[in-house]
């Protein structure tokens, strides 16, 4: 019995490509890219699709990659403009973050309360998974919700803290002391204690650009941040 040889599957696309280059050798300029555009448009479209998502792949993974996290400040005391968040971001990250690394200050506005209860599911929701995951550092709160996420475990006590800015910084420690706020902490299954959950920051030379320096504001430590070396720093840096 003797061997058959197949017709290579790939044949047909072979003979098809010598098909349209015989054609378009024919063809002038004009007629080749009217040609080309007609029958390859949706090729060519989703080719340039694909480049720029490769472009912009490389460019944020390896040219221009986004900073790193060193700090996240959640605000959660009242409506305020993201520009304005953003600038106090901006100046923490230039008196924190060293220059040779790619670091950034992060500040974002939580809102929690709404007329709508379904949003205010799903942001409370949110809150709780970005807590979890460690991903907040520092609550800038009122004093309602100050009193609230000491109850419920969302902040810590700050003497630890305070204890270090005392021993590196005793000047800064004594104007920050004064200012500390007192709220029940669960220091055990049902036993509560009143301890220091937050520093009131009213009249903080760096929130006078957000003006909300009158405001009865102030930072608290989460208890899940991972960063707490920076958030220790950030608030000598609301005193300075």
């Amino acid at each position: 019995m003797g061997f058959v040889m197949e017709t290579p599957v790939y044949a047909p696309l072979k003979e098809k490509i010598r098909i349209e280059i015989a054609k378009l050798r024919e063809m002038n300029f004009k007629s080749k890219m009217e040609y080309i555009w007609e029958y390859y448009k949706f090729l060519l479209i989703g080719l340039v699709i694909f480049l720029i998502l490769i472009g912009s792949l490389i460019n944020s993974f390896f040219i221009n990659p986004q900073p790193q996290t060193a700090l996240h400040i959640s605000w959660n005391a009242g409506f305020v403009l993201h520009e304005q968040l953003d600038e106090m971001a901006d100046e923490l990250t230039a008196r924190l973050i060293d220059k040779d690394k790619n670091e950034a200050v992060l500040a974002t506005l939580s809102m929690t309360s709404t007329d709508d209860p379904s949003m205010d599911m799903a942001n409370q929701q949110r809150l709780v998974a970005m807590l979890a995951a460690g991903e907040i550092d520092v609550f800038i709160v009122d004093r309602e919700q100050l009193v609230e996420y000491a109850i419920v475990g969302f902040i810590q006590p700050m003497e630890h803290i305070l204890a270090e800015i005392r021993h590196t910084d005793p000047a800064v420690y004594d104007y920050i002391i004064e200012r500390s706020v007192y709220a029940e902490y669960e220091i055990e299954e049902g036993s509560f204690e009143d301890r220091i959950m937050g520093i009131s920051v009213k009249n903080s030379d760096l929130l006078k650009e957000l003006d909300y320096y009158e405001y009865d504001l102030f930072f608290s430590l989460v208890s899940t941040s991972k960063r707490q070396e920076n958030a220790k720093a950030a608030l000598i840096e609301f005193f300075k």
